[in-house]
């Protein structure tokens, strides 16, 4: 709020014809990006300020994308880097190829690993047949890597760099034209080292040049701005028009003593050194403050009257201060400007054409969209609008899931029954653990903590297993076509038993805690199972989840008898159950057909929080943090 107040006053005094216009600030370096911000803010989208305190030349993106080409050129980077490198303007082809880079980049999110080589990463490109030149260029010039001197390596540097037509095609701004111009410097100054040093590896070279970015502060040149924002000490001494020195608590101002460490603390002293002790720090801070009070005919002191909980007091040097309001107008933003002056036409438009009678992407997915939110089965199914996937390392939930369906698959490939659980399971395990694991494509030392995993897995489900009635395995990870209405889904039902009393046992693996809750209407979480119960040719006596979870086996799930699994209770009215798991998916299915996607998550924001759809249904204009609908 005191930086905002600071950039809202700076700008009446502009407006009102001054020229000269200073702001100070304490923690400058620490805030430059949060000033520039907020300054940018306020002024409405001109610039007429200028921040004194440069940043890291690494920090500039121009930079950033040089270090990591060059590292790309010599080993592997994790996913990510490699995106952005991608979808870079520096990068040659940047222009010509920016739709199809945009297009591989969504791709490679869901094929690639989590770090990636640039050899392997050329070969999953052809896509892009501009991007894959430049990596094969990059690719020759980086097979020279043996020790080399300081200069050498500077000149291998720059032919990576060339190699990966960097600066890219478009004509850089004045900002990245200054910050190339650095760069080179650098490169220059990192060069010199031969001199002094010995030869260097590659990852000595790039880590001495990266360090040296990262330590040399650099701000491009501005045109004259009538408004200046400095750090404390760089403020004295200059002359303005107006100024604010904002952020002067006790803690901040004075400065505290910074005597150098490396030399004697009296010898600092006897040469005057400012902060060579408390009583010289205090001295030079309070003509400071002196010259800050003559340095315009308008001066304002400011200091925040809290951090978080706490109460600040303002630095004593200031306590002569006349303490005052400041009047600062309230400009509107430069958005609620726009807004302001929009001219829209506003209509309801919640449903979409009906779907025509055919098979529909998705499965059984869809129902379940459609009963969590309209809009997102809509936007899903019918628009193809999916988020960018994020590789990462080893297997995730999904992933792990994957495997355990298909070791039930080949367990009971080779049991078929309840029959051969009094035989010697061990062998059975053991090979459909090892079939799993080789049917994901999971090698090496992943591959073999993964088989041991699943065999424990196995051990201990199939102790569940044995307490059940005598049982015959009919089907095991079965594709079916299910009709909802005039929908068409693909379902793939798991597992169905048949029980000895007579009847089937339809069961679903998971990995996760389902709850039976989740089958109840109108709009179920989890509709999958009760759409199989409809819709199966056999028989049902039970419906259940398998959790197969170390620690936590059980069955859960309802039946039309009890005891026909274990910890599976008895339905109050199997038939009424059925029945209304019919309406419920039927209403869904036609809800869907129908083209009904208005934007109506099932628990307000709750529901939202497991969804990646936000920016196109825009859920936040219509709910409030309560998950209530605003007022039209």
């Amino acid at each position: 709020l005191e930086i905002e107040g600071a950039a809202k006053w700076a700008r009446a005094r502009l407006e009102a014809g001054r020229s000269r216009i200073g702001v100070v600030v304490p923690d400058l370096h620490e805030r430059r990006r949060e000033v520039a911000r907020v300054f940018s803010r306020v002024m409405g989208g001109a610039r007429p300020f200028n921040i004194s305190i440069g940043q890291p030349l690494l920090a500039y993106p121009i930079v950033g994308f040089a270090l990591e080409i060059l590292r790309f050129s010599h080993g592997e980077i994790e996913f990510e880097t490699a995106s952005h490198l991608i979808r870079s303007p520096f990068l040659g082809g940047a222009e010509s190829e920016l739709t199809r880079r945009a297009t591989l980049d969504a791709r490679l999110r869901r094929d690639a690993e989590a770090s990636i080589s640039l050899p392997k990463l050329t070969g999953l490109v052809e896509s892009c047949p501009e991007l894959q030149t430049v990596f094969q260029r990059v690719i020759l010039v980086s097979r020279e890597s043996k020790p080399k001197t300081a200069g050498e390596w500077a000149r291998h540097f720059s032919a990576l760099l060339e190699a990966a037509g960097f600066p890219g095609e478009r004509t850089l701004d004045s900002e990245e034209f200054q910050t190339l111009g650095k760069w080179n410097e650098q490169l220059a100054e990192f060069a010199k080292l031969e001199r002094t040093s010995k030869d260097l590896s590659f990852d000595e070279a790039l880590s001495f040049l990266r360090r040296h970015c990262a330590g040399t502060l650099f701000q491009p040149e501005s045109p004259d701005a009538p408004v200046q924002v400095l750090g404390l000490l760089e403020s004295a001494g200059l002359r303005f028009d107006c100024l604010w020195v904002s952020g002067l608590t006790d803690e901040a101002w004075p400065l505290a003593a910074r005597p150098n460490p490396f030399l004697p603390i009296r010898a600092q002293k006897a040469a005057g050194i400012p902060q060579a002790g408390a009583e010289a720090s205090l001295e030079f801070d309070r003509r400071i403050t002196g010259e800050w009070k003559g340095a315009a005919q308008e001066v304002i002191f400011s200091f925040p009257l809290k951090d978080k909980d706490r109460d600040l007091t303002p630095s004593p040097l200031i306590l002569d201060v006349a303490e005052g309001p400041v009047q600062v107008p309230d400009y509107p933003r430069y958005r609620d400007l726009l807004f302001e002056n929009r001219n829209l036409q506003s209509f309801e438009d919640r449903k979409a054409p009906p779907v025509p009678a055919s098979k529909v992407r998705g499965g059984t997915r869809v129902l379940a969209d459609q009963a969590a939110c309209p809009f997102r089965a809509f936007a899903r199914w019918r628009l193809a609008a999916e988020a960018l996937e994020e590789p990462s390392p080893g297997l995730d939930a999904m992933d792990r899931g994957s495997l355990v369906h298909l070791l039930m698959k080949n367990i009971w490939n080779q049991l078929k029954g309840s029959t051969a659980l009094d035989s010697d399971l061990a062998p059975t395990i053991t090979r459909a653990a090892s079939a799993a694991v080789n049917e994901f494509g999971l090698e090496g030392g992943l591959a073999e903590l993964e088989r041991e995993r699943l065999a424990k897995l196995a051990r201990e489900w199939l102790e569940v297993e044995k307490s059940r009635l005598p049982f015959s395995v009919v089907a095991l990870e079965e594709k079916r076509q299910i009709t909802v209405g005039n929908l068409e889904l693909s379902g793939r039902i798991d597992r169905i038993d048949r029980l000895e009393g007579g009847g089937h046992a339809l069961i679903d693996y998971k990995s996760s805690s389902p709850m039976v809750r989740h089958w109840e209407g109108p709009r179920p979480d989890d509709p999958q199972l009760p759409l199989y119960a409809v819709a199966a040719r056999e028989e049902l006596s039970a419906l259940a989840f398998a959790r197969v979870k170390a620690g936590g086996m059980k069955f859960i799930g309802l039946s039309k008898e009890g005891g026909l699994l274990p910890g599976v209770n008895q339905a109050h009215s199997w038939s009424g159950l059925l029945a209304q798991w019919k309406r419920d998916t039927e209403a869904l299915g036609a809800a869907f057909a129908a083209g009904e996607a208005r934007v109506d998550p099932k628990e307000g924001l709750k529901t939202c929080e497991r969804c990646d759809l936000h920016t196109l249904c825009r859920v936040y204009e219509k709910l409030d943090a309560s998950g209530a609908e605003e007022a039209e």
